[in-house]
């Protein structure tokens, strides 16, 4: 799958927020999960998102590292790092306390879920398709506000956060056949080329066009 032209910003915008984060190995007891300080993380998958594994389905906060995964593309890959997080409501600033309510179905969702704000999502869209040539393409989750009941949630409490690495960005299948980007290994990495490069494998629509296809997918 190829997934259109790319769009540096929300990438290279969210990227500070990753560094440091502290890892858990495969065959280690579970640490309490370390908070993040000031700063919300607006990528990665709550607690009880279900990801599809080599033995079945599997809650997200429950994988290891070197667990199998099953990949959009790329069949089933090993996980390098599940990096675990908790986020304080009192830590989250207002503008910043929702998360994405996906209402069962409208992703492929088996049920009602909720994402973080700038996880990015693979979209379907006959549009797509028509004004981009792919009917495939990855979006932040914040942009499908007000399409087919998808709205902004408050976040109330503490949340749990995991982020599942890879060598490389891989789709990954959550609660049903929703389809998320994880992030490659790289791009928790300091050293700008190594995120450049990662950043090729799966291409962007720029903001513009993203905003474009979703406000027409509104009117329909």
């Amino acid at each position: 799958m190829s997934l259109l032209s790319s769009s540096m910003d929300i990438l290279s915008a969210r990227l500070n927020t990753f560094r440091n984060v502290p890892t858990q190995q495969a065959g280690q007891p579970k640490p309490a999960l370390p908070t993040s300080g000031s700063i919300l993380r607006e990528v990665g998958l709550l607690s009880g998102t279900m990801v599809a594994t080599d033995t079945g389905w599997c809650p997200i906060e429950r994988v290891l590292a070197q667990d199998r995964v099953l990949t959009f593309d790329n069949g089933i890959q090993p996980v390098v790092q599940n990096r675990s997080l908790v986020i304080r409501r009192t830590q989250i600033p207002a503008q910043k306390a929702f998360q994405m309510f996906i209402p069962r179905g409208v992703l492929g969702n088996q049920a009602d879920m909720n994402i973080l704000p700038m996880q990015e999502v693979v979209f379907e869209s006959d549009l797509a398709e028509k004004m981009f040539g792919n009917a495939f393409v990855l979006t932040p989750s914040i942009l499908l506000d007000g399409y087919n009941g998808i709205t902004k949630h408050p976040i109330l409490t503490d949340i749990s956060l995991h982020m599942l690495t890879f060598k490389a960005e891989q789709i990954v299948q959550a609660d049903g056949d929703v389809l998320l980007l994880a992030q490659s290994e790289g791009c928790f990495s300091p050293f700008a080329e190594t995120v450049v490069s990662d950043q090729n494998l799966y291409p962007r629509l720029t903001h513009a066009q993203l905003l474009k296809l979703i406000e027409a997918e509104k009117s329909r």
